[in-house]
């Protein structure tokens, strides 16, 4: 992690004084000979929750990673990485025969995803770096650093759409979701560095939480997908309709139950849909045309964290009047996150408040 450091080297004797850090957790990232009067000591008190205030820090946080060269070359690296990455796996499907035809834009679509991944690895370096302060300042923070590279990475999206063809709304999507993985992982990698006085446990931490949340709750959920299935009990659907992708949407039941093997997907999709790549395909499938040769894909975890009773009508004699409506993955991904972030950050801010308590006394 150090490879993607995004500290500027100051010059002059102001750049070789440390950073002051306030015992519960707000930091004053001046030097100390400009840092700014505390309340009571001749300036109005500044109220905590102050989001103009803490928007401010945010910016002078975020604008030390504008002015590192180090910053930039993460942003170019992590966009190069995801497209020759959704080349090298357009080709190799290609060369393997896993398409009928070309796809022209599997390249635009796949480098998407990987945008994705990329956003929380670049999210988790930088709130590593930056793990100093109050939650909302970081969480600013971690957005506008994600604007930046989301700036960048939607050019390029733009740019291979328009050669390869592809939808543009897909780009937007990329962008939002970047935008927010980078927020959410600078949580986690911020968290990670609190909990320890050192920085390579903390390293270590942060890559443990990105890996599983990048790669293993996916491999976790097809590891556990055997084990769902089961014998239950279904009537006979009639008047079934179904939407353009071949999806049964309405249907009414008749008869009596009899018994039918389903996979529960649903017990163990919620595992994955905190993945990156995975949350980005719940977003993107809402702006795919459903005739999209792979728009299928994105909605495939969608499909699996509703469960059979979409694809195997009249569970338990229930037509889909009686069901209940389906909750994006996007939405439980983006809350499992934030509940990862919070499992590292509240715990990791405690235990510096007590390292600089310990260290004070």
């Amino acid at each position: 992690m150090a490879g993607l450091s995004d500290h500027t080297d100051a010059s002059g004797p102001a750049g070789n004084e440390p950073e002051y850090e306030v015992i519960g957790g707000v930091i004053d990232d001046q030097p100390s000979g400009l840092a700014r009067p505390v309340p009571g000591a001749g300036s109005p008190p500044r109220t905590a929750g102050n989001f103009g205030a803490a928007a401010a820090e945010a910016w002078r946080s975020a604008r030390t990673s504008f002015t590192s060269w180090w910053f930039w070359l993460g942003c170019a690296l992590g966009i190069a990485a995801a497209w020759g990455l959704a080349a090298a796996v357009v080709s190799f499907a290609e060369a393997n025969g896993w398409f009928d035809t070309r796809v022209a834009s599997a390249i635009y679509l796949i480098t998407a995803v990987f945008l994705a991944l990329a956003a929380a690895v670049l999210g988790a370096v930088w709130g590593f770096r930056h793990s100093q302060g109050r939650l909302l300042v970081l969480l600013l923070a971690g957005g506008i650093r994600g604007v930046a590279l989301g700036a960048l990475a939607g050019g390029v999206l733009l740019v291979v759409g328009a050669s390869v063809g592809g939808p543009t709304a897909l780009a937007v999507a990329a962008v939002v979701v970047i935008i927010l993985e980078v927020a959410l992982f600078g949580l986690i990698g911020a968290g990670a560095r609190a909990c320890f006085a050192a920085a390579a446990p903390g390293a270590a931490l942060t890559a443990l939480v990105v890996a599983f949340l990048c790669v293993g709750n996916v491999v976790a959920t097809i590891l556990l997908l055997p084990g769902t299935t089961v014998m239950d009990q279904a009537s006979v659907p009639v008047n079934v309709e179904r939407d353009d992708s071949g999806r049964i949407i309405a249907y009414e039941c008749v008869g009596n139950l009899r018994p039918v093997e389903v996979v529960h997907t649903e017990r163990v999709a919620w595992i994955a849909a905190a993945n990156p790549a995975l949350l980005f395909g719940s977003v993107g499938a809402d702006v795919v045309p459903t005739d999209n040769e792979l728009g299928w894909l994105l909605a495939g975890l969608q499909w699996a964290a509703d469960g059979p009773s979409r694809e195997v009508p009249c569970l338990g004699g229930e037509s889909s009047d009686g069901l209940a409506p389906s909750v994006p993955v996007f939405v439980t991904g983006l809350a499992l996150q934030s509940l990862v972030a919070g499992l590292v950050l509240v715990p990791g801010r405690r235990l510096r408040a007590r390292r600089l308590a310990t260290g004070s006394g």
